[in-house]
């Protein structure tokens, strides 16, 4: 996975290729199913919506994160596509776990 860099670092990209954490700080694990708890708009580098929306209780997966961004976590959208979110108390605002990975 290629990630566009935070605009406080130098512009550029970096390469994903390895995703070691499997247990994040807000207590999600790799494989864990979780749901929307509100729509969630998606915005632009600018802070506009894009038109993009994803529907409460669209479900998405947790995936393993990388040492590159630790304090992001991973999922694997309902359209396939992968989405970070940061790794903070906005967690549960946000996402209901609907299965756990028990393995």
């Amino acid at each position: 996975m290629v990630s566009k860099k935070s605009r406080k670092d130098k512009p550029g990209w970096k390469l994903f290729n390895e995703y070691p954490i499997t247990e994040y700080k807000c207590g999600l694990k790799a494989g864990d199913r979780v749901v929307l708890r509100k729509d969630l708009v998606i915005l632009d580098d600018k802070g506009n919506p894009t038109g993009e929306i994803h529907s409460r209780g669209e479900a998405w997966v947790v995936l393993p994160g990388s040492n590159l961004s630790p304090n992001v976590v991973w999922f694997h959208q309902a359209d396939g596509k992968r989405h970070t979110w940061n790794d903070d108390a906005t967690i549960p605002e946000w996402f209901e776990v609907s299965g756990r990975n028990e393995g």
